[in-house]
């Protein structure tokens, strides 16, 4: 870093780190107000470990599996304990006979059902003589002659529709007497819940952000705030229109910085340089509004990431405490298209552009009067 700074030293840089280790290190966002360096986990966008973070890295830096019946096994639409029970009937860990006895528990190998074979997955849940007239009673039929689960689950995958694939999946989780009735009612009363949550679910969602500029009320501000990345010439341009509660035009900010950072961390660095240019503004009441869900989400989050994005995020909170009374709006791109614009005309500026009371030609038509 540059002594006395908050910037880094890109001659330094380039000293002393290759090119990929320069852009890895110019995207670090730093904070205004915190001195100490702090570990986090890049996998997560809060920067916490999580069990689930870290197997999507496994995931993707393994080989991808010859076969697709993973995709198809999640993708059943049954209760998510149906899908890992066949998961791990797939990959052989159910406590069948002969998983015990390999892990040293005494436990007869035979079948204790029909007496005859040796217990492992595939004759627990397909050959068996109970399993085979379950499946006999079924519109899916029975197929024997697999040794291996997988196999024989790819079969069902291949031949049998969505919801017999579904049944299927019910049947193998729940081999009781009257199977396949208490599998089916099962999986109906799932279906018919989780299609009512799936409404529900949707129905939030599309309520969620204006789409169109709405006036804020009387002795308010409205701040709008925009940030785009270019990433080939390596800047962040952010911009900001400032109204009235009579929708007037107040004032406009445009500037562009150069980084590589991404698109989230460019959308909270326009946040926290337009709320320090507000501190010099004789403004009470502001709403900051801005399109971008990840932003917004984080502002108003009590929680704290120990990331350069949290850090972000904990130098726009304590502006935003410095300057009164202040709060943050989500709006979708159209109600925030005023502020889209001008942060496009920053990148087209020799330096810093700024505007009271007349706003620029490019936005007159923007404007809500």
């Amino acid at each position: 870093m540059t002594p006395g700074q908050r910037n880094w030293d890109l001659d330094m840089l380039v000293d002393i780190f290759n090119d990929r280790d320069q852009a890895l290190i110019t995207q670090i966002p730093l904070s205004s107000r915190r001195d100490d360096d702090a570990w986090y986990w890049s996998a997560n966008s809060r920067g916490l470990f999580t069990v689930r973070s870290c197997y999507s890295i496994l995931a993707y830096l393994s080989e991808p599996p010859s076969s697709n019946v993973w995709q198809k096994v999640w993708k059943l639409k049954v209760p998510a304990k149906v899908k890992h029970f066949i998961w791990r009937a797939v990959v052989n860990v159910l406590s069948t006979a002969d998983n015990l006895r390999r892990c040293q528990v005494e436990v007869p190998s035979v079948c204790p059902i029909c007496n005859t074979y040796d217990e492992i997955v595939a004759h627990c849940l397909v050959n068996c003589s109970f399993a085979k007239s379950c499946w006999l009673l079924s519109p899916i039929g029975y197929v024997g002659g697999c040794e291996n689960f997988m196999d024989w689950l790819e079969g069902i995958f291949t031949r049998c529709s969505s919801d017999d694939c579904d049944l299927a999946a019910m049947t193998c989780w729940r081999r009781l007497s009257s199977v396949l009735n208490l599998a089916g009612q099962v999986l109906f009363q799932w279906k018919s819940v989780r299609k009512l949550q799936v409404f529900d679910n949707n129905s939030v969602s599309s309520s969620h952000g204006a789409v169109c500029w709405q006036r804020p009320c009387v002795w308010w501000f409205k701040c709008n705030v925009d940030a785009t990345t270019f990433l080939s010439g390596g800047t962040i341009r952010y911009g900001a229109v400032i109204q009235n509660s009579e929708g007037e035009f107040v004032a406009a900010r445009s500037n562009w910085l150069i980084s590589s950072f991404g698109a989230r961390e460019a959308e909270a660095i326009g946040v926290q340089e337009i709320l320090s240019w507000l501190k010099g503004l004789p403004f009470l009441h502001v709403i900051i509004e801005m399109d971008s869900l990840q932003v917004f989400t984080a502002l108003t989050m009590d929680s704290f990431s120990p990331n350069g994005f949290g850090l972000l995020i904990d130098d726009c909170r304590a502006l935003a405490q410095s300057l009164g009374d202040v709060t943050f709006s989500f709006v979708r791109r159209s109600a925030n298209f005023a502020a889209h614009s001008v942060a496009r005309v920053g990148g087209f500026l020799l330096g810093l552009g700024e505007w009271r009371l007349i706003p620029p030609p490019s936005l007159v038509s923007q404007l809500l009067f």
